[in-house]
């Protein structure tokens, strides 16, 4: 459970430096896509909420949740990359 706890926790933190990057960009963005942006910070923040979570939940739970996690964080890794095609656009 630590293992897949490790790397779920190792994938958002390079998504958050995505999303970091991303941000600044979105600041000289179009608003078009500035509003592909929005939604995945919705999702973002569920994704906050269900790491932390994964901390205190018991095995069998924990692993549902870790489940979740990380399609959550596929979504998220492809939403920014459709992002970043139309930033470079």
């Amino acid at each position: 459970m630590t293992e897949d706890k490790d790397k779920l926790e190792e994938l958002a933190q390079k998504l958050h430096q995505e999303r970091d990057e991303l941000r600044v960009k979105l600041q000289l963005a179009k608003q078009e896509i500035r509003d592909m942006f929005e939604p995945v910070e919705d999702k973002w923040e569920k994704l906050e909420l269900r790491m932390r979570s994964l901390g205190g939940a018991t095995s069998e739970a924990g692993k549902d949740v870790a489940a979740a996690s990380k399609l959550l964080l596929e979504e998220i890794g492809d939403a920014y990359k459709d992002i970043w095609k139309e930033i470079r656009r």
